[in-house]
C-alpha cells in the first residue's frame, strides 16, 4: 500500500468579512474619510492621510464597523484592538509597492470605493515555489464593502489603478489581546 502521508507544513490564516448594511455604512465611511484629507507625500505613489493627524478616526470607524470586527474577534476567540487606522486613495496610475505592516498582529483593509476594473491587493507568499523557485502571488477577489484581514507580516502590493475613477481603501493594524 501507499504509506506516503501528504500534509501542509504551514498555513497563513486570512479572513474576508462582508461589511453588513454596506450601502448605509459606505456613506458614513465616505463622510469620515472626507474629514481626514489624503495627500501625496514625497515619493509616495498614492494618496493617504497616514502621515497626518487623525484623532477621532479610530473611534468613528469602530462605531461604524464594530460589528464586523466583533465577528472576527468571535471567530478567532481573541479580543482585538485597532492600533492605527488610515485611508489610501489611488487615482489613475497610482499603485502601492510591496510592503508589510510588522511581525505581530493583524492588518485589515476595507474596500470603500472599488471601480469595476481596479486592481485588487496581491499577497506575496513568504517563500518561493519549491518546484519553480518563483514568487507566488495571491490576488484576493473583492467587491466594495469587503474587508480582508491577514497577519501583518504578509507582504502585499497593488498594481496601478487603470480606472479614471478613484479606488479607496481604509486600512488598519490590530493588536491581538
Amino acid at each position: 500500500g501507499d504509506t506516503m502521508i501528504p500534509g501542509s507544513l504551514f498555513t497563513i490564516p486570512m479572513w474576508t468579512i462582508p461589511t453588513l448594511n454596506f450601502s448605509k455604512k459606505k456613506k458614513q465611511l465616505e463622510r469620515l474619510v472626507k474629514s481626514f484629507p489624503e495627500k501625496k507625500h514625497g515619493l509616495q505613489t498614492f494618496y493617504t492621510n497616514r502621515q497626518s493627524q487623525r484623532t477621532g478616526f479610530l473611534e468613528a470607524f469602530n462605531n461604524i464597523c464594530g460589528e464586523e470586527l466583533g465577528m472576527l474577534s468571535k471567530k478567532i476567540k481573541r479580543d482585538l484592538q485597532i492600533e492605527d487606522i488610515w485611508s489610501v486613495s489611488y487615482k489613475k496610475g497610482d499603485y502601492h509597492t510591496p510592503h508589510d505592516h510588522g511581525s505581530t498582529g493583524l492588518a485589515g483593509i476595507l474596500y470603500l470605493n472599488m471601480p469595476k476594473n481596479a486592481p485588487v491587493t496581491q499577497y506575496i507568499q513568504p517563500w518561493n515555489d519549491f518546484i519553480s523557485d518563483r514568487t507566488t502571488y495571491y490576488p484576493i477577489p473583492v467587491i466594495e464593502g469587503t474587508i480582508v484581514v491577514t497577519p501583518k507580516f504578509v507582504r502585499h502590493f497593488t498594481e496601478p489603478n487603470i480606472d479614471t475613477k478613484l479606488k479607496r481603501v481604509i486600512s488598519w493594524d490590530m493588536k491581538i489581546l
